[in-house]
């Protein structure tokens, strides 16, 4: 579980349950189911025009990704291929087979299967590199899916606010009743500005970054893997794969 999604968008909210407590306001003040089914449902049915029924089905366990994150640590896989690859050297790589049930990632499991196959080194990259290319699709679907629900949100709030005013005007004959009109008016921006940057893009930049932490755990499998299946030994396998680590971290890092 990666907790710190969940804390973010818990801080988040409770900086504007605080601010909301603190001006005196009170929960009913600022509910409107009219303006809530307008501004989410409106919002998701604007943001699920651009995407195939496929893509809508799979983004329930995208979503999940950015608070379940990557389970695979990176000195956890380095440690394991670099036992794999001292087992291989001594005892061959079919010995290698009796560990593939103790493997639970998927793409693990299926290079492992391919390395004890004996699946030339091209042909398993190639494979492999296929999977991986399809993971990141996968994730920028949700990532694209999330970025327009916040893209949305906003604008379905003016909407609903845009209604509240104009329904207003109609009563401008009742004085008295103006103030509240436009307070309720308002509610729909609300709940766009709110949504929008306090779950759809915090949710979104998420899966960006358990994206590329997960791409790069992949990559670094594979070349562990290469290093395996060319009878490397374990020290350059280790050092292969600690220096991709290293490459892929130093890429991150914002250039001064």
């Amino acid at each position: 579980m990666d907790k710190i999604t969940t804390i973010g968008l818990l801080l988040g909210w409770g900086s504007v349950i605080f601010c909301v407590a603190h001006e005196g306001g009170s929960a009913k003040e600022f509910w409107n189911i009219g303006a809530f089914i307008l501004v989410i449902g409106g919002t998701f049915g604007a943001a699920m025009t651009g995407f195939s029924m496929h893509t809508m089905m799979q983004v329930p366990k995208i979503a999940a990704r950015a608070f379940t994150g990557i389970k695979t640590k990176s000195k956890e896989l380095i440690t394991t291929m670099v036992d794999f690859s001292t087992k291989s050297r001594r005892d061959g790589v079919l010995a290698l087979e009796d560990s593939i049930e103790t493997i639970k990632d998927p793409f693990m499991k299926e290079g492992m299967q391919l390395l004890v196959d004996g699946i030339d080194q091209e042909r398993m990259r190639t494979i492999l590199e296929n999977h991986i290319s399809t993971t990141k699709t996968w994730y920028k679907e949700g990532e694209e899916f999330f970025k327009q629900l916040g893209g949305f949100a906003p604008t379905l709030g003016i909407i609903g606010t845009v209604f509240g005013l104009i329904g207003m005007l109609g009563k401008l004959s009742d004085p008295g009743t103006m103030g509240p009109a436009i307070a309720t008016a308002f509610i729909a921006t609300l709940y766009g500005v709110s949504t929008a940057n306090l779950i759809f893009l915090p949710i979104g930049n998420k899966l960006k970054a358990v994206a590329a932490e997960d791409i790069t755990l992949k990559k670094i499998f594979l070349e562990g893997l290469i290093c395996i299946q060319s009878g490397a030994s374990p020290r350059m396998t280790q050092q292969t794969m600690e220096s991709m680590l290293h490459d892929a971290k130093g890429k991150e890092e914002p250039k001064k």
